[in-house]
C-alpha cells in the first residue's frame, strides 16, 4: 500500500510522513489508527460478481453501521471519512491494482458547496435510487476490518443493474461475503450503449487512465468523454492527446478526449471527439469561431453544457444557437432535466440532440446521468458519435425510455403527406429498486399529446396511438419515477408537405424572450467589444427573419 485510502486523513503528522514516503503497510496503519484491532474486530472479505459474465467486477460501495449510519471505509474501517474535494479529483486519482485500494469518497446526499458536490442539486440525491450519504469505488475483491456489530453494505453497478443492500453481523474472526450483481435490463443487447458526455480528470499519466477505465467498468459506462477545460481563470484536466490514436479501451469501455472550451460568461461549450484542442484565449467570447474550429474535426460534435440549469440559460445561448452549429444540449445533469427550454428551441425549428453529462467531480459519480445512444448490434466509438450526432438518443438517471414514430427512432426525419396518419409508440421500463414509474408522456409542438399513469405500482408503461397529420411537428417522450428518476428522448421530426417542424403560434413569444436576453448582453458590452455586438446584430436579424417566415407560413 503506497498511500491512505482516498478520503481518509492520516491520524497524525508522523503517520502522514510514512504515507508520503510509501513506508507504511496495512498492518502498520491499523496498529497506528487503533480501534479496529481489538479482539472483537472482524476481517470481512467481500467479493463482487457480475452474474451476467460470471466474473468479478469493480463497483460503487458504501458500508455503514446499520444502527446509526456511520460510514466505514476499507481496508481499516475508518469511520466518517470526509468526502474528497473537486481539487483532489482534478489533480488526478492515482490508481493501484492492490486489493487495499479504494476510490475517492464521493458525497451523494445533502447540500453541496461545489467543493464536494455541486450546489445545483439542492437537496436532491445524486442518484434517485441511492440513499447512502457517500459512495466509493472498490475492486472486485476487497477487505474491511469492522468492530463487532450489525452492518449494512450498499452496492451499485450502474443503472442497468439492480442496486443491492444487505445487512450482516460481525463478532470477531473472519467473514466471507459474495455479492452478486444482476441486470434488470440489457440495453446493449437492444442496440443502446451508454455514455457520459462530461467528465473532468487528467489523463496525462497512465495511472490516471487506468483509474478512469476501472471507474467506467465499475459504473458500466461504455463511452467516457474526458474534457480538458479552459476558461478565463485558467485550465484543468489536461489530456494526453486528442484524436483516435489517444483513445483508450479496456473491457469494452472507452476513454475519448474532448474539451470544455470556450467557458466564459456566455456559457460553457463542449467539443466531443475532436482531433485537436480548439482554444483561442484572445477570442474566447467569439463562440462561432470555436464552433467552426471544433467542426473542422470531421466527426466532432459541438454541445452546450449545463442546459439543465434553467436559470443560467438566458445568458449566451439565445444568440449562439442561431449559428446552427450546436449539435446537442446537456439536457440532463445534477438530477434535473430542463424540458421547457428544450421544447421552446424545438418550437423555433432548431434541431438539438438530447444528451446528459455528470460533470464529475462536481457531479458525484461517473454516469449518474447517461446518454443512451442507439448504434445497433455493432458498437464502437465512431458509430456511437455518429448516432449521437444523428439524434438517436435518450437521457436517463434510471428508467429506460423508447420512442418510435412509424417504427422510426429519435433523430429520424419522416416526410409525410397532409391528412395521413403517424403511429406513435412509447415505452418506459424500470425496476422497483431503480424507481416505480409514475408517468409516461408523449409531447409535441402543441404540448402533451398523450399521458398515462399507472394504477398501482408499475415498473413499465406503454403508449400506442395514431395521430392525424395536418402540420409538421417534433415528437418526444418523457418519463418520471416516484423517486424522482427521469428520462427524456430526442425528437422524431415529422415533416408534412415540406413545412418546418416549428410552432408559429408560440414562436413570437419565444423569440421575444431571446431578444430580451440579447438586449441585456448588448447593454453590458455596448462600449467594450465590437465583435460581440456584430454577432448579436446577426442574431437579431436571424430571429427577425424567423418570425417573418413563421408569420408567412400561417397566412
Amino acid at each position: 500500500m503506497t498511500g491512505p485510502p482516498r478520503g481518509i486523513k492520516p491520524a497524525n503528522k508522523a503517520l502522514g510522513l510514512l504515507f508520503a514516503v510509501g513506508a507504511i503497510t496495512t498492518g502498520a496503519l491499523l496498529a497506528a489508527l487503533g480501534g479496529s484491532r481489538d479482539r472483537q474486530a472482524t476481517v470481512v472479505r467481500i467479493r463482487l460478481i457480475d452474474t451476467e459474465s460470471g466474473k468479478p467486477t469493480p463497483a460503487m460501495v458504501c458500508i455503514s453501521d446499520a444502527r446509526d449510519g456511520t460510514v466505514r471505509v476499507p481496508p481499516d474501517g475508518q469511520a466518517d471519512p470526509e468526502p474528497n474535494t473537486t481539487v483532489e479529483f482534478r489533480r488526478g486519482v492515482p490508481f493501484s491494482r492492490g486489493k487495499d485500494w479504494v476510490g475517492p469518497v464521493r458525497k451523494t446526499t445533502g447540500k453541496g458547496n461545489n467543493d464536494d458536490r455541486s450546489f445545483v442539486y439542492g437537496q436532491l440525491p445524486s442518484l434517485p435510487y441511492w440513499s447512502d450519504p457517500v459512495m466509493y469505488q472498490t475492486p472486485s475483491d476487497f477487505t474491511i476490518r469492522l468492530p463487532a456489530g450489525r452492518w449494512r453494505i450498499s452496492v451499485q453497478h450502474g443503472m442497468e443493474y439492480i442496486p443491492v443492500t444487505q445487512e450482516f453481523t460481525t463478532s470477531g474472526g473472519t467473514l466471507e461475503k459474495t455479492i452478486r450483481l444482476e441486470r434488470w435490463i440489457d440495453l446493449p443487447s437492444e442496440g443502446w450503449f451508454s455514455g457520459d458526455v462530461h467528465v473532468h480528470h487528467p489523463t496525462t499519466e497512465k495511472s490516471h487512465r487506468d483509474y478512469l477505465l476501472e471507474y467506467a467498468r465499475a459504473e458500466d459506462v461504455h463511452v467516457v468523454n474526458i474534457l480538458e477545460q479552459h476558461h478565463h481563470g485558467g485550465s484543468h484536466s489536461k489530456q494526453w492527446g486528442f484524436g483516435k490514436k489517444f483513445r483508450v479501451e479496456r473491457h469494452g469501455r472507452w476513454l475519448v478526449s474532448g474539451q470544455e472550451a470556450p467557458s466564459s460568461t456566455f456559457g460553457h461549450i463542449i467539443g466531443l471527439n475532436v482531433d485537436r484542442l480548439v482554444h483561442d484565449p484572445e477570442n474566447v467570447d467569439l463562440y462561432d469561431l470555436a464552433f467552426r474550429g471544433i467542426h473542422e474535426s470531421k466527426q466532432a460534435l459541438v454541445g452546450y453544457a449545463h442546459f439543465s440549469q434553467k436559470t443560467d440559460l438566458p445568458r449566451g445561448f439565445p444568440w449562439y444557437v442561431t449559428t446552427e452549429e450546436i449539435d446537442f444540449v446537456e439536457l440532463m445533469q445534477f438530477a434535473k432535466i430542463n424540458a421547457p427550454d428544450y421544447h421552446d428551441y424545438l418550437n423555433l425549428g432548431f434541431r438539438l440532440t438530447a444528451a446528459a453529462g455528470s460533470d464529475v467531480p462536481w457531479g458525484s459519480t461517473l454516469g449518474e446521468v447517461r446518454t443512451f445512444v442507439y448504434t445497433g448490434e455493432t458498437f464502437d466509438p465512431d458509430r456511437w458519435f455518429a448516432a449521437l450526432k444523428a439524434g438517436r438518443t435518450f437521457v436517463s438517471n434510471g428508467p429506460a425510455l423508447m420512442l418510435t414514430v412509424d417504427g422510426e427512432l429519435p433523430g429520424t426525419t419522416l416526410r409525410k403527406a397532409r391528412d395521413t396518419k403517424a403511429r406513435i409508440r412509447a415505452r418506459v421500463r424500470s425496476h422497483a429498486k431503480i424507481g416505480l414509474v409514475r408517468t409516461l408522456k408523449v409531447m409535441s409542438n402543441e404540448g402533451v399529446l398523450k399521458e398515462v399513469k399507472p394504477q398501482g405500482s408499475k415498473t413499465e408503461l406503454t403508449i400506442d396511438f395514431e395521430i392525424p397529420l395536418s402540420r409538421s411537428r417534433w415528437i418526444v417522450a418523457s418519463a418520471e419515477c416516484s423517486n424522482g428518476a427521469l428520462a427524456h428522448t430526442s425528437p422524431v421530426y415529422v415533416i408534412v408537405d415540406s413545412k418546418p417542424a416549428w410552432c408559429p403560434e408560440r414562436g413570437p413569444e419565444i423569440i421575444d424572450k431571446q431578444l430580451a436576453a440579447i438586449g441585456q448582453i448588448e447593454k453590458e458590452f455596448a462600449s467594450r467589444n465590437a465583435a460581440i455586438l456584430t454577432r448579436l446584430k446577426r442574431a437579431r436579424e436571424y430571429y427577425s427573419n424567423l418570425e417573418a417566415a413563421m408569420k408567412a407560413g400561417r397566412e
